[in-house]
């Protein structure tokens, strides 16, 4: 079943059991030879990201131990950035090309392609321990592994559930707030990480209202699309106007980054637009809302 927790299971089994899934996945692409090492990185920092989505959703049931499993994910994710950045990059210019298929933008995107794909070089050259600590990681994980064997969720599942989807809802709907007060990057930021945790708890939750839920989960995925790929060229713009080295001051350079600029107001306005229906409801009633969804799932089994 996956990234869902199942009806017959305890709270605390689904939890050790979706755990165990996303670092199973994780050790294999990791100690797989043939894998292609970026999109290995990709992956497993997605796993990350996933657990710590899970986590943040029984926050409460896991009490002390929260935080210091929280950190340990975080830091590993954080430890394989540098080629997922560089390579996102290039992901995020060649979306941006096909937005502009103008042929009068063909040399441009091509001549900043190559500077992406120098950078992205570079860095990978400059990683010399990558495949050595790739390999410390895939050890590192299977120890994880056997330590969520022991996670402990303490607390009525109900209660421990509703804590956490109020508190993940809440804090997307504050950002959100902000947002609308002053647009700035660090504002869509923190939306952006809101709603993606946001749209993890849906997806461990899906099987409590599928028909109801997917129709959420489908919607917090686009509007992540809107987030992550603004976000792309947040960073793209920083990395562009920042390494003058390497991106220097042009009419080329300008050219570009008022095509970012261009499709950046696109991605924000459509995105406020569906996160003011998505947060549009009370915290307090979200969550208590889907705690009875939970409840009737648990109390009444569909045969």
């Amino acid at each position: 079943m996956g990234y869902q927790f199942k009806q017959q299971e305890s709270l605390a089994s689904g939890v050790r059991r979706i755990a165990g899934e996303q670092l199973s996945q994780a050790i294999q692409i990791l100690q797989d030879p043939e894998q292609n090492r970026h999109y290995a990185i990709h992956e497993v920092r997605k796993r990350f990201k996933k657990l710590r989505g899970l986590i943040r959703l029984v926050r409460s049931g896991l009490g002390d131990e929260y935080t210091a499993i929280n950190v340990w994910y975080r830091d590993a994710g954080r430890r394989l950035s540098r080629i997922r950045d560089a390579e996102s990059l290039l992901e995020s210019l060649q979306a941006l090309q096909q937005r502009h298929t103008d042929p009068a933008y063909a040399e441009l995107f091509a001549d900043f392609e190559k500077r992406f794909q120098a950078r992205k070089q570079k860095v990978v050259e400059e990683w010399i321990d990558l495949d050595q600590e790739l390999e410390q990681l895939s050890g590192q994980l299977q120890e994880a592994k056997q330590l969520v064997e022991n996670w402990k969720i303490k607390g009525a599942a109900s209660k421990v559930l509703k804590a956490g989807l109020r508190r993940t809802y809440e804090r997307g709907a504050v950002a959100l707030s902000q947002l609308h007060q002053s647009s700035d990057d660090e504002l869509f930021h923190e939306c952006r990480k809101r709603s993606k945790y946001h749209l993890y708890h849906i997806r461990l939750l899906n099987q409590v209202w599928p028909t109801m839920l997917s129709a959420r989960q489908s919607e917090l995925d686009e509007l992540n699309d809107y987030l992550g790929d603004d976000h792309d060229l947040a960073v793209m713009t920083q990395v562009i106007t920042g390494e003058t080295e390497t991106f220097g001051a042009s009419a080329d350079v300008e050219q570009l980054l008022t095509l970012i600029r261009q499709q950046r107001h696109e991605l924000q306005t459509a995105g406020l637009k569906l996160a003011d229906r998505i947060f549009a409801e009370k915290p307090k009633a979200f969550a208590h809302r889907l705690k009875s969804y939970w409840k009737l799932w648990k109390e009444k089994p569909v045969n």
